[in-house]
């Protein structure tokens, strides 16, 4: 019998109905790698902090909210004195028992297991605490406080995995690194031209960034760049166009989309000239290897773990550096590049979500 059969993991992936954006993507990835690779996991999700919204993952084990909460007068007391939260704990235990490991994620860190570990998705919370909201600074404490309490870090990339270490000053035996992948949608093809005309777009006449509108992925930079080099393909913004009171300006040729599908991304990615990514910190870069995956080509900043990512299979650029940038797009634009960066990202790894389960396993494996 081998050794997973008889360690029970529990993953918390409330937080994937709250994030549709990397957070959500890569924990929704490594519960999928982890049920392929184990009999005894168990994904939960505590479907009382996202009322009228349905659990996106698969096979997740759903928390039931305690009887009181059908009884109006009593719900309204309970409530009042924090009494949900409170009895998370116990109410996960009734469900999965105390697993060997218990692997919080999101935004409910609470349960038990006889160790627990935590993500480290990047130190933005910490070193720019400013380009966070409220809620996320509130649970980025929730964090600090679970790994001061003695748990283990399992970080979504090598980067990260150091920047952890010597943010929480812990020993190397209680951090591990599990990497990410992208989902198996992601594959090279043909777009489908009824996406692309739905969004008045044609094969290669647009670049593409596809993530959150967030203060460190330097969107007003990217579009300032792109308006620069003179270009007369588009600018397509797969990702929300505001954060806080802060709203993007309207430029020519800068085209934003809100609420993308899988399937409609995987369009954009096929008939991209190249992703670009200019950000100055990522902790993994899940778009890098969506691109990879449709052998998009990429152009990406050196911020956080992106040179990682990226690797040889794609062009990195300084971050903030204004003339690379305007070169680079004008030079994608006019072929001058094109064909070299499209071999590179042809020639890029594929790694599955299941790979990233495997490894994620090991490390849990080592704590016990």
């Amino acid at each position: 019998m081998g050794m997973d059969s008889i360690m029970r993991t529990v993953l918390d992936i409330t937080v994937c109905t709250h994030s549709r954006g990397g957070v959500g993507r890569w924990v929704r990835g490594l519960s999928n790698g982890l049920f392929r690779i184990s009999r005894d996991h168990i994904s939960i999700d505590a479907a009382e902090t996202h009322p009228g919204h349905i659990c996106t993952v698969p096979d997740a084990t759903v928390i039931p909210p305690p009887l009181w909460m059908r009884l109006p007068l009593i719900r309204r007391i309970l409530l009042s004195h924090g009494m949900l939260e409170k009895s998370r704990s116990s109410r996960i235990e009734k469900a999965v028992g105390i697993p060997d490991i218990i692997h919080l994620s999101g935004v409910q860190p609470e349960g038990y297991g006889r160790h627990k570990v935590v993500t480290f998705f990047d130190d933005t919370p910490w070193v720019s605490p400013e380009s966070h909201t409220r809620e996320t600074l509130f649970y980025a404490d929730k964090l600090k406080n679970l790994i001061d309490s003695g748990a283990a870090v399992l970080a979504i990339s090598s980067w990260a995995a150091s920047i952890a270490q010597n943010l929480f000053d812990i020993s190397p035996e209680r951090v591990g690194y599990a990497d990410g992948a992208a989902e198996e949608i992601f594959t090279p093809g043909k777009p489908d031209m009824e996406i692309l005309n739905k969004f008045n777009l044609a094969t290669d006449n647009y670049f593409l960034h596809a993530g959150s509108y967030v203060p460190r992925k330097n969107i007003p930079f990217l579009i300032r760049c792109f308006r620069e080099a003179g270009t007369d393909k588009k600018l397509v913004l797969a990702g929300a166009e505001k954060w806080g009171d802060e709203i993007v300006e309207n430029t020519a040729g800068v085209v934003f989309l809100k609420n993308v599908s899988d399937n409609e991304l995987l369009s954009l990615y096929r008939g991209a000239t190249a992703l670009l990514l200019p950000s100055s910190s990522e902790g993994l870069g899940l778009p890098v290897l969506e691109a990879f995956a449709c052998d998009t080509p990429v152009i990406s900043s050196d911020g956080g773990a992106l040179p990682e990512t990226v690797g040889k299979n794609g062009l990195i650029l300084p971050v903030l550096e204004k003339e690379p940038w305007v070169r680079s797009i004008r030079e994608m634009a006019n072929g001058v590049i094109a064909d070299s960066l499209r071999e590179k990202a042809e020639t890029a790894s594929r790694i599955t979500w299941k790979d990233t389960g495997e490894k994620a396993m090991n490390f849990y494996r080592s704590l016990l």
